[in-house]
Parts: structure tokens; C-alpha cells; sequence
């Protein structure tokens, strides 16, 4: 069995590099004509935009590698359906549920491969790339569509403008509220840089309210300790979908520390997690349709059929995951209840075929 396993391998493979690989460039297409329209801001050339969009593609690849998957296991199967050979496999004695464990196993070692690229490779080279597409257009690397981001740590209610290169904030607010909820202390700084694992604040303006009156003090400089590191601002600055495991584990212990809302974060880092179930689970609804009418089915319908399974399992495990944190339930519900309810009837359509 080892030599059918390794035959529907290099079948299952092949098919599904060659759909990443149709995929990929799609959507660089797409992406180097959004690119081209900020060609010309300040140093961001043609080729400083093509040096981007080539460092984002081990994310981008991460990210259409579901999809790949599935249309690589129904043409693969597919090719062989056509040509007769799961017929004769058929008939030798090999059951469905045999076949599709090859096909099982195929998907779970590329799936491998494919997360050991988004944990370690994608987030850091994404992360470089929009350093760098920032300096060359001369803009600050700003969080949250511009407007910056609000964190807490302990007490202290922060406000940062924006991030640049080089782990630099710009236009920080530090409101610090008392346990009887009642401003403290406002300091304003026009900068900071973190070192030796503190914050430095520079050009610091600090008011500090008590009873009637307000006292304010200008400094040069201000050190402070905070539990916002580097790291946690590489989360901030990130899209959840868009970080490893490790610093979504790394936000979620921040967020949880400060009493702060972290079932959002939660169930991006279990999606993560759960990542090869979810694979396998799209593997298993797409083997009905090659077992079944097997040499009547054409590529373009095979191919159709993909698309609309992995848009329909995108939008189940949207829905699903907003449902469950709306009602409040555990962010691993809604991570892992898409990815069974798609093999629960993927396995149900096979046993109806038998």
C-alpha cells in the first residue's frame, strides 16, 4: 500500500502546487494593480513595489493554500477517475475510506509544510515589507487605518499615534485612571524609542491633577516601564488572521493581564491551531464528487465545484465564528465546529456511496 499512498501523493501534490501556483499569480496580478497606483510617492518605484509584493507572498500563499488544496485533491482524483484508475483500485479491493486516507495523508503533510512557512517565514517577511514599502513612501507605519491604537497596562490608558520603523512611536497619550476611576495624571510625548527593555519618552509634557488645581511639568525625557514591548506592537499593527501563533499567545496573555477583551484574538489563534483539521475537512467533502460520477465529470465542473466548496466553507466559518463570540462561547467552537460538520458530511455522502 506504501506505493499507492506515494502514487496519489504525487498526484494529489502536483495538482495542488499547480493550483497555488495559478492562484499566486492571480492575485499578484491583482495586487501589483493596486500597488501601481502608489508608484511615485516619495522613493515607492516599480521595482520598490515589486520588492513587496514578492516579500508578501509567503503569506499570500499561506493564505490561498485552503482553497489550492481542495481544487488540487478534486483535479488530482479527479485525473485519476478519468482515466479508469480508481476504477481498477475499485476493483482490486481498495475501499473508498482506504482511498481517501491516501488522499489524507497527502493533504496532511502538505499542510505541514504550508504552517511551517505561515508560523516562521510569512508574518516576519510581511512585517518587513510593509517597513519598507513605509520609509520608501516617507509615512509613518500607522495602526488602525490611521487613527493609531488605544492599549491599556494597568492602570494606564495609552494612546499612540503611529509606529515608525525602527520600533519608534509618535504622539503618545498616557492617561492614568486611579482604582475610584478618577483621572490621575495626563502626559503627553512627542516621541519614544524602547530601550534596554523600557520606554523613553522624549519631549514630555506631564499634568498632574489634584484637587482644584493642576500642576504641569515639561521634560526632556521620561523613562517608564510598561508591559507594551516591541512584540506587542508588532501585534497591534497587524491583522489577527495575519500573525504566527506565538505573538497571537504573546497578545492574548496581554490582553487577559489587563482585563481586556481577548475571544477575538482566542479564536484567530485557535483557526491557527486548528488549521490541518480544517484542511483535511475540505479533502473529505470533495472526495463524494470524485467517487461518484467519475469519468462524466469535466475539469471545468470539477473546478467549479471547488470554488463554490471553499466559498462556502469561507462563509460558514465566518458566520459561525462572529456567532460564537456574539453568544459567548468558547472561541474553540467556533474555531473547530465548521471544519466537523464539513467532515461529518463528507464521511456521511462516502458511506452512501459504498
Amino acid at each position: 500500500m506504501k506505493l499507492l499512498d506515494r502514487y496519489v501523493f504525487r498526484t494529489v501534490a502536483t495538482a495542488t502546487l499547480v493550483a497555488l501556483l495559478a492562484l499566486l499569480l492571480l492575485e499578484f496580478f491583482l495586487s501589483l494593480l493596486v500597488e501601481l497606483k502608489g508608484v511615485g510617492a516619495g522613493g515607492y518605484n516599480f521595482m520598490a513595489a515589486l520588492r513587496f509584493l514578492l516579500l508578501v507572498q509567503p503569506q499570500r500563499l499561506y493564505e490561498l493554500f485552503p482553497m489550492a488544496l481542495l481544487v488540487g485533491g478534486l483535479l488530482g482524483m479527479g485525473a485519476l477517475a478519468s482515466g479508469s484508475e480508481l476504477i481498477v483500485m475499485r476493483a482490486s479491493g481498495l475501499s473508498l475510506v482506504r482511498l481517501t486516507r491516501s488522499v489524507l495523508q497527502a493533504g496532511l503533510l502538505l499542510s505541514l509544510a504550508v504552517l511551517l512557512a505561515g508560523e516562521f517565514a510569512a508574518p516576519p517577511l510581511e512585517q518587513f515589507a510593509r517597513e519598507q514599502r513605509a520609509v520608501a513612501k516617507g509615512e509613518n507605519l500607522s495602526i488602525r487605518g490611521g487613527r493609531g491604537f488605544w492599549a491599556r497596562d494597568g492602570n494606564d490608558f495609552i494612546h499612540v499615534r503611529g509606529v515608525l520603523p525602527g520600533v519608534r512611536l509618535v504622539d503618545i497619550n498616557i492617561f492614568k485612571v486611579s482604582p475610584e476611576a478618577r483621572l490621575e495624571t495626563v502626559t503627553h510625548a512627542e516621541g519614544a524609542r524602547y530601550q534596554a527593555g523600557r520606554w523613553v519618552l522624549e519631549e514630555v509634557s506631564r499634568s498632574v491633577l489634584g484637587g482644584d488645581k493642576v500642576l504641569t511639568e515639561q521634560l526632556s525625557n521620561l523613562t517608564v516601564v510598561s508591559a507594551i514591548s516591541p512584540q506587542i506592537l508588532e501585534v497591534l499593527a497587524a491583522n489577527p488572521e495575519d500573525l504566527s501563533m506565538r505573538d497571537l499567545r504573546v497578545y492574548v496573555d496581554y490582553l487577559e493581564r489587563n482585563g481586556l477583551d481577548a475571544q477575538g484574538y482566542r479564536l484567530a489563534l485557535w483557526r491557527k491551531l486548528l488549521a490541518p483539521l480544517a484542511y483535511l475537512a475540505m479533502l473529505v467533502i470533495a472526495m463524494p464528487f470524485v467517487f461518484g460520477p467519475q469519468r462524466s465529470v469535466g475539469v471545468g465542473q470539477r473546478l467549479l465545484v471547488g470554488l463554490l466548496l471553499g466559498l462556502a466553507f469561507f462563509l460558514i466559518n465566518y458566520l459561525l465564528g462572529n456567532v460564537v463570540l456574539l453568544y459567548g462561547y468558547p472561541p474553540l467552537v467556533g474555531a473547530a465546529l465548521p471544519s466537523l460538520l464539513f467532515l461529518g458530511a463528507g464521511f456521511v455522502a462516502l458511506r452512501r456511496l459504498r
